[in-house]
């Protein structure tokens, strides 16, 4: 259906769309509708889309204290990085992925949390180095393989994912290269994918970790990389001593709390140690599970 004259509602459409306000479902209607033709709607977009780019400028230039300059220095010198899960903006890629990014490293690795809405279908790709990813919600189907909450997929160097699907919408964490290979015409699938692994949440294997109160479950050992992706439990109270990491170190906060560098970490916090570097005592008051990739080999602080 077509709008003869721009009523309140279509403004009002219109307006959050250009301001990338509308849920992704509502959005998505609103585009299947301008490519129907609805001229009015059109007119609409095209009218308000110049005017998101003034509104940066439109708010008055003031000096930020002392303090804040001095924090925002301290931070961009730190070796540590920590993303707070309300940080952050999404942005939407051409094949319908939300992206918001966590940590880019200087050789292209890039650490995410993406969310698909439902029926996003992402294409078929070649990965330049090992692919990684942890389900927080909703369905993923890959290789033929359906993944929820709690699953995990490594894809090894050189693997080929034909399409990935999402049926429900989902959102999941993911550690990737950003140069992989798009292939726009994969070939027939002949045999099971060679280099894929699966996990799944329900399959257990918890094992205790270095001190009493930890317990560890192991995910993926990726060789070539010097480094392991575990899920880690720490009961109320559980202090872990301080060491030196021989690779970079990524937390993703699932639940509970936990302290380290002076940092409180909360559900969907992100913490990255870069390599060579060393923390004091790592500890949690309430309780805490958090995915980690870390290296194979640590050592005492």
């Amino acid at each position: 259906m077509t709008h003869l004259r721009a009523t309140d509602d279509v403004l009002e459409t219109a307006s959050l769309y250009v301001l990338g306000a509308l849920p992704a479902e509502e959005r998505a209607a609103f585009e299947q509708h301008l490519a129907d033709g609805c001229r009015t709607c059109e007119r609409e977009v095209a009218a308000l889309a110049p005017v998101v780019g003034e509104l940066g400028l439109a708010a008055p230039t003031l000096m930020p204290r002392a303090a804040v300059r001095e924090r925002l220095l301290a931070r961009l010198a730190s070796p540590w990085t920590v993303v707070r899960a309300g940080e952050g903006g999404w942005e939407r890629d051409a094949s319908g992925l939300e992206v918001r990014r966590l940590h880019r490293d200087p050789e292209g690795r890039v650490t995410s949390l993406v969310r698909m809405p439902p029926g996003t279908r992402y294409p078929s790709h070649r990965n330049a180095l090992t692919e990684e990813l942890y389900m927080l919600a909703g369905d993923l189907t890959i290789e033929g393989e359906r993944l929820g909450a709690g699953d995990y997929c490594a894809a090894a160097t050189g693997t080929m994912h034909h399409e990935t699907v999402s049926e429900g919408g989902c959102t999941f964490v993911l550690a990737t290269f950003e140069w992989n290979e798009v292939v726009l015409q994969p070939p027939a699938r002949s045999a099971p994918e060679v280099g894929l692994t699966f996990v799944r949440a329900a399959a257990g294997g918890w094992r205790p970790g270095v001190v009493p109160g930890v317990e560890i479950r192991r995910l993926y050992r990726d060789r070539p990389r010097g480094t392991v992706t575990e899920l880690v439990r720490m009961a109320a109270g559980t202090r872990l001593p301080g060491h030196r990491h021989i690779t970079s170190e990524e937390f993703y906060m699932l639940s509970g709390d936990a302290r380290i560098a002076g940092e409180r970490l909360d559900p969907g916090d992100y913490y990255r140690a870069a390599a060579g570097t060393s923390h004091d005592v790592t500890f949690t008051v309430r309780g805490c599970e958090f995915l980690l990739i870390s290296s194979a080999v640590e050592t005492l602080a």
